[in-house]
This record gives structure tokens, C-alpha cells and sequence, in this order.
């Protein structure tokens, strides 16, 4: 694979050199468009269809919903206030019965998921008693961790 030079540098055939193979390969995929090929897809059976569900993420935690759900988030929203409207663009999957569509992330021209702010509120007081093995001692773990509630409001194909 290697041969010596008459100045003792060390050379790659042009043949096996794994750069000029696959340097034509990484320069088509760095022009593809995914959302150009999401616009090729034939959606006719989610439009026709009333019963659609989606999957979305907030801070990567995925939530499968349909419209009228509730979405409990285990954290505070501080953007928002209760009767804020959120239009939800991270979503992974649309589908209804007999058809999906998967991607990461869709097209946001392929949906409208929209969602309500009904509630900001905190979990119940609770304290939970840590000690460590060998140990008398027993530390209070006090915790009363936040909630936002969110009514999905809007769900279809455009």
C-alpha cells in the first residue's frame, strides 16, 4: 500500500487512498434537503383520516398525544403563562390508524400541533429520609417539584 520515495517520504497510492474514494460520497450527502423529500410525500390518508395522533418532544422527552389531551410536563414552563398558546415544531411522527409518517424532526409545513397552557402548579410536599449504610444519621430530603399542564388544542395535516 505504502512505497518509499528516493527522500525517505512516505507516499499512498493514488488507487487505495481512502480520501479520493469517498471525498465525491460525503460531498452528495452534505446537499440533501430533508424537507424537500418530506414535500414528496403523498399525505392523503392522514388528511382523510380524523383520528391522528403525534409524537413531540419538549427538552428530548417524548409525548404521544391526540387533540383534547392533557400533557403533564414534570418541570416549570417559565416562558410561559397559563393561557399562552404554544405552536409545537419538534415533532417525530404523525399518523393515524393505517398510516405514519417518521422523521427527525418533520417538516413544520406538513402540520399545525398546537397547545393551551392550562395550569402551572407544584406536586404535593413530600420528604423523603436518606441515610447512608453504617450511619445513624438520617438527612431530610425535602421536595416539592413544579408542574406545567398543557391542553393539546390543535392537531391536523395542512
Amino acid at each position: 500500500m505504502f512505497r518509499a520515495l528516493s527522500q525517505g517520504v512516505w507516499r499512498t497510492r493514488t488507487a487505495l487512498n481512502p480520501l479520493s474514494y469517498f471525498s465525491d460520497i460525503s460531498r452528495s450527502f452534505c446537499n440533501t434537503n430533508l424537507h424537500s423529500q418530506a414535500k414528496q410525500l403523498d399525505v392523503t390518508p392522514l388528511k382523510l383520516s380524523n383520528e391522528l395522533y403525534a409524537t413531540f418532544r419538549i427538552h428530548n422527552r417524548p409525548y404521544l398525544v391526540t387533540k383534547g389531551d392533557k400533557v403533564y410536563l414534570p418541570f416549570n414552563l417559565k416562558q410561559g403563562e397559563i393561557g399562552d398558546v404554544l405552536h409545537l415544531k419538534d415533532v417525530t411522527t404523525i399518523g393515524s390508524r393505517n398510516f405514519k409518517i417518521v422523521d427527525e424532526p418533520l417538516d413544520p409545513s406538513l402540520f399545525t400541533l398546537t397547545a393551551t397552557i392550562v395550569e402551572k402548579t407544584k406536586l404535593p410536599y413530600k420528604v423523603k429520609e436518606v441515610t447512608k449504610r453504617r450511619n445513624r444519621r438520617v438527612r431530610h430530603a425535602i421536595s416539592k417539584p413544579c408542574l406545567t399542564v398543557l391542553r393539546i388544542s390543535e392537531l391536523k395535516i395542512n
